[in-house]
């Protein structure tokens, strides 16, 4: 099953591709990172920019534009030189770009440096190697000097081979190499993972990549990383009072990735979790799409899951029949308030005032009301009550509309889910359509009392 775009990164992409196009037409070669907090989709939005660059071809050869290469840094940080990995991406691109390479040249001669680079790094740990990754380097080695003698020959015949290569030496005939497929394709090197490799290693990449790329043409290398956690790294490393300033020296720009909207797309990522409902229950007009995506606005999406994942648990040791979709919409929206805004049973003990609708999710824990409290005010704003008051003393009687509403249904059941208070009740006429989850706040209290424990 194909990803799905979640925070709605689309637009966010096409920027991004639209930039890399202008640098690629300029053949300039430049380090961009995509700076995100955790959770916020960088691994995604990476994912996306590269099968979009797939699809481009150049209009002068009609062919693939871009050579791409995918690095995940975390696999591999824990190995001391990032460098292997590094020639390691590179070698499986051109092994599966054949159409990109027809005569293999330029495959041969990487595979060349490749042994190398390999006789004087890749001997460290390929067990280690090995039994973290499932490759083995050492038969991949083997293979080279094998089958793949073409390249190293010609390094022999150069008398440029050596045993013990320096590593600077490596690193300068692996950065003619990436020039030489820069001469044809604009290289694009991909790094994801940055963030999750201990600090030593994260600044070594940057160092190696900026070593491999410098004065070259045509090379573009995207980073994602977390920049507050990155500075945080290289304060740590070096103890900089500036180390934004040394972070300069590797990356030209920053685009920032914000947490995102969340898309439509909500109800296909959370299938499993929604068929345990049924709409036919109780039936309404509402987008159910739209009021999901109010819940989630601006949670990101490793967050969400892990919510929608203990909520998932708890509904199923709880309930056994299928329950309806306003009753769905209400877990979630408690399950955000008790493990996004850390509230807690404890906000079921306020009442509800109707006269102060953007307060209907406030607590006493919290400074602020949560960020999708706007959203449900202009949708409790929109239901058709009837208001009653016979007596001065009585409370006033909120008589909901006969016709199903999804927010109808959601005030009703928060309203007695809470304590009651001498100016309001909210109410239905029995027998209407709102007699079928007249009784959801009953096991919506056991849901909250399940999920207070699980926080």
């Amino acid at each position: 099953m194909d990803k799905l775009d979640m925070l709605d990164r689309g637009s966010f992409v096409e920027q991004v591709i639209n930039l890399i196009e202008n640098i690629s037409d300029n053949q300039v070669s430049t380090c961009f990172a995509i700076n995100g907090t955790w959770g916020t989709g960088k691994s995604f939005v990476l994912d996306m920019i590269e099968e979009q660059l797939e699809t481009i071809q150049s209009p002068e050869t009609v062919r693939e534009k871009y050579f791409i290469v995918r690095y995940n840094c975390w696999k591999y940080d824990y190995y001391e030189e990032p460098l292997i990995a590094i020639v390691s991406a590179i070698i499986s691109e051109i092994e599966e770009k054949t159409k990109m390479f027809p005569d293999s040249q330029a495959k041969q001669e990487i595979l060349g440096m490749f042994r190398a680079a390999g006789v004087s790094l890749l001997s460290i740990a390929n067990t280690a190697f090995k039994a973290k990754t499932g490759l083995d380097i050492q038969s991949a080695y083997e293979t080279v000097i094998k089958g793949e003698k073409e390249g190293a020959e010609k390094y022999e015949k150069d008398h440029e081979y050596d045993i013990y290569l320096g590593l600077n030496k490596v690193i300068g005939k692996l950065s003619n190499l990436i020039q030489e497929i820069a001469n044809d394709y604009t290289v694009v090197i991909i790094v994801d993972e940055l963030d999750r490799c201990i600090p030593e290693y994260a600044i070594k990449v940057l160092e190696r990549l900026h070593h491999l790329t410098e004065e070259q043409r045509n090379i573009i290398t995207i980073i994602a990383i977390d920049k507050s956690q990155l500075l945080a790294s290289v304060k740590q490393l070096f103890g900089f009072d500036n180390p934004e300033k040394y972070l300069e020296k590797f990356i030209s720009f920053e685009i920032k990735l914000d947490k995102g909207s969340v898309s439509e797309m909500i109800t296909e990522k959370y299938a499993d979790y929604i068929e345990m409902f049924d709409r036919n229950i109780f039936q309404f007009e509402d987008s159910v799409e739209e009021c999901l995506q109010a819940i989630f606005k601006n949670i990101d999406v490793r967050t969400q899951e892990q919510i929608v994942n203990k909520v998932t648990v708890a509904h199923k040791l709880l309930y056994k029949e299928k329950k309806d979709y306003s009753f769905m919409c209400m877990e979630l929206i408690l399950a955000v308030m008790i493990f996004v805004y850390d509230d807690g049973a404890g906000f079921l003990k306020k009442s509800i005032d109707m006269h102060n609708l953007e307060n209907v999710f406030s607590s006493s824990k919290r400074q602020s009301n949560p960020v999708f409290s706007t959203f449900f005010k202009e949708k409790f704003e929109q239901i058709s009550f009837t208001t009653r008051r016979n007596f001065e003393d009585e409370p006033r009687s909120y008589l909901l509309p006969a016709k199903g509403n999804l927010y109808g249904a959601i005030i009703f059941t928060w309203y007695w889910m809470h304590e009651k208070n001498k100016n309001t009740i909210i109410q239905h006429v029995e027998g209407d359509s709102y007699d079928v989850i007249s009784r959801n706040y009953e096991d919506l209290k056991k849901f909250v009392e399940t999920l207070d424990m699980m926080r």
